[in-house]
């Protein structure tokens, strides 16, 4: 009797001591990323889905255009690596930032970096940014990000000289830079 009273114990000790809850930043990455794919998805008729073995998912027509040619096509690439999440607005929610990027047959377009706002516990698209910024990070409410100095066009814009850390803030749904 003692033996199965220990061990009926220990089992429900056992059980009470694990995660059942799932992981917050697991489920807000994944509601980013959907987000994403359906943002991008609304501008294709007929949009195609690949998801690599790495995660990333590129998405574009699915439908062939005889009228332009192959190269012509846009094609939009989600990397989940650049989810970002963190407070960002004047809540005590964490939020997101996904960047997305875009290609006109084998040219990168601009990149858009969509911030995604946690009300009611569900990210809601806040804003959609077109910006050759890179996005470092999210911490205690600033937004920190690379930004090119140089044209996209010229020779040195890939230089480590020719990037700019620049810092900036979410206030009433704009990205403010800060001095």
């Amino acid at each position: 009797m003692k033996k199965s009273f220990y061990l009926t114990f220990l089992i429900l000790l056992l059980f009470s001591c694990t995660n059942t809850k799932p992981d917050s930043e697991s489920s807000l990455r994944k509601q980013a990323k959907d987000i994403a794919v359906k943002y991008i998805a609304d501008k294709f008729d007929e949009p195609k889905e690949i998801i690599e073995k790495d995660g990333k998912i590129t998405i574009t027509e699915n439908h062939t255009n005889f009228i332009l040619k192959e190269s012509k096509h846009i094609t939009y690439t989600i990397d989940p690596s650049k989810i970002y999440t963190g407070l960002i607005d004047d809540d005590d929610e964490k939020d997101a930032i996904i960047s997305i990027t875009s290609f006109t047959g084998n040219f990168i377009e601009m990149p858009e970096h969509l911030i995604l706002i946690n009300t009611d516990g569900k990210l809601m698209l806040n804003r959609a940014i077109e910006s050759y910024m890179k996005i470092m990070g999210i911490k205690e409410r600033i937004i920190t990000a690379e930004i090119p100095t140089r044209s996209p066009n010229s020779p040195l814009r890939d230089c480590s000289v020719c990037k700019e850390i620049v810092k900036y803030q979410f206030k009433t749904g704009d990205l403010i830079r800060m001095e």
